[in-house]
């Protein structure tokens, strides 16, 4: 993602007296890149005839779809703060839910952006409206919430502004099984259909958004297999109905967090917060993938692209609230991993139970990179076992970090209503949803997905760092604190 920022005051206003628009800011670029998504030339704009504030930037990424199965989008979300307090950090604008418009669009072929605004209004989705398969650049107009502002005494000549975006997939409603049909792969704790007696007794099909799933060793109840106590869960329970389970559809983060999203994250936080969430501090952080550095009282990120290791639940769980997002749960994690597809034994993300074709690696230098000259532009159903990509083409959920997921193993994460960030975060920087889990190491509510990558040339396993995508001996045990293979990436639901 890039993004613009800039300042605007009574000797930067430009006055359009030709038209009813005042243009109140044109910004001089700070791009900051952590994907090939972009956001350039951002204006803040007031239009007299209706007292709206509006934001008009050109936006563009890579490789977008639109097909029969599902699409790609742009999660687009903005703020703003006096410079005279910016060490408080940056408010969070809401949008109206209509209003948007393409001014103009730069690839001749390609469609116009369709418009997904949320019932709060906390940010927008942005993607093509007909099927399509290429590269975007859409110079766009937002319509800001101005009765929003106008309660916050918004004014807007001595003001900040930054628009921010996050490539996500978008995961169509509907039903979706659950599991590994090896019967001996519940002894990776993968979740089955019990006999009664806790033996597997087949797979587990979601085939509702709102029915309770009850956890047990009882007939027709789910179940999982563990043999040890500390990444047991409590192997009972129900998962209620208000609980994401996937059937409803919603959007995934394309890629991982990454190093630059997470800088953007610590820029636009306050002062005090950032000495929280602030992920770069340990012994061997340089020496481990980790890029994220303070120069001139500003985070960079040396490589921006590079997933982002070493940030914690609660550094998670923080920049999910910040972005307008919220954590993934273990059952969507497999939806996004399988799709609709029947199961197949020992089945990684690219829906293949091997890796002898897979061109998606971490180099010496920690960078995910394609080997033999591949690009992302050739990804294509038939070749998502060389991409590492899902069913639904999302990126690295297997190879790469591991992924913090809501789990269904503890009441802790059974507890969790799927609420939304809403850009605003609580003292001391901490995410304010009361529903999300909280605390970093031993405590409740999350665990592990996918496997991680640790080190160059390490020893790779059976389920570390590519897990097939049943398999989930962490899924319950919500240890470790800020780690080199730790990761997590965050979902929205789609209305």
């Amino acid at each position: 993602m890039r993004k613009e920022s800039g300042t605007f005051g009574k000797k930067d206003m430009r006055y359009l007296l030709a038209t009813v628009t005042i243009v109140l800011c044109l910004f001089c670029p700070s791009i900051v890149k952590a994907s090939d998504l972009s956001i350039e030339g951002v204006e803040w704009i007031r239009d007299n005839a209706y007292n709206h504030y509006k934001v008009k930037f050109t936006l563009s990424w890579n490789n977008s779809w639109n097909n029969t199965r599902n699409h790609d989008a742009a999660w687009i979300f903005i703020k703003y703060a006096s410079p005279s307090y910016r060490q408080a950090g940056y408010r969070h604008a809401k949008l109206r839910g209509k209003g948007h418009q393409l001014l103009y669009n730069h690839i001749g072929k390609s469609p116009s952006p369709s418009f997904e605004v949320p019932e709060d209004g906390i940010g927008i989705f942005i993607y093509p409206s007909s099927a399509y398969r290429g590269n975007l650049r859409w110079t766009i107009e937002l319509a800001l919430d101005t009765a929003v502002l106008s309660d916050m005494n918004f004014n807007p000549n001595e003001r900040l502004i930054d628009v921010y975006g996050i490539e996500m997939v978008h995961i169509p409603e509907g039903a979706f099984t659950l599991g590994d049909p090896d019967t001996a792969a519940y002894r990776n704790y993968t979740l089955y259909r019990s006999d009664g007696g806790g033996k597997p007794a087949g797979l587990w099909t979601i085939a509702s958004e709102q029915e309770p799933i009850h956890i047990g060793a009882g007939v027709n109840k789910m179940f999982y297999y563990s043999q040890q106590a500390i990444y047991q869960g409590d192997q009972k329970g129900i998962i209620p109905a208000i609980f994401p389970k996937g059937y409803q559809a919603f959007y995934i983060m394309k890629y991982e967090t990454s190093q630059g999203e997470y800088a953007d994250f610590l820029n636009s936080i306050s002062n005090g917060a950032t000495h929280i969430r602030a992920n770069y501090g340990g012994k061997g952080y340089d020496q481990n993938r980790g890029t994220i550095r303070m120069e001139n009282e500003k985070y960079i990120a040396g490589s921006p692209t590079r997933p982002c290791n070493y940030f914690s639940w609660d550094d998670a769980c923080a920049y999910a609230d910040w972005a307008g997002l919220r954590p993934l749960t273990e059952l969507e994690f497999e939806k996004a991993c399988r799709g609709n597809s029947t199961p197949i034994l020992h089945e990684y993300p690219w829906n293949s139970n091997n890796k002898n074709k897979l061109m998606r690696t971490i180099n010496a230098k920690g960078d995910l990179v394609w080997l033999n000259g591949l690009t992302e532009a050739e990804l294509t159903d038939t070749s998502r076992d060389q991409f590492g990509a899902s069913y639904y083409w999302v990126m690295d959920l297997a190879g790469s970090l591991w992924e913090r997921c809501i789990t269904v193993g503890d009441s802790t994460g059974r507890d969790f209503k799927g609420t939304h960030g809403d850009g605003v975060l609580a003292n001391y920087g901490f995410a304010s949803n009361s529903d999300w889990p909280k605390g970093s190491t031993e405590t409740a509510g999350f665990g592990f997905r996918g496997g991680g990558y640790y080190e160059d040339r390490m020893q790779y396993g059976s389920f570390n760092p590519h897990s097939p995508i049943a398999y989930r001996n962490f899924g319950a045990w919500p240890g470790g604190a800020r780690s080199l293979a730790y990761g997590s990436r965050f979902v929205r639901t789609s209305k």
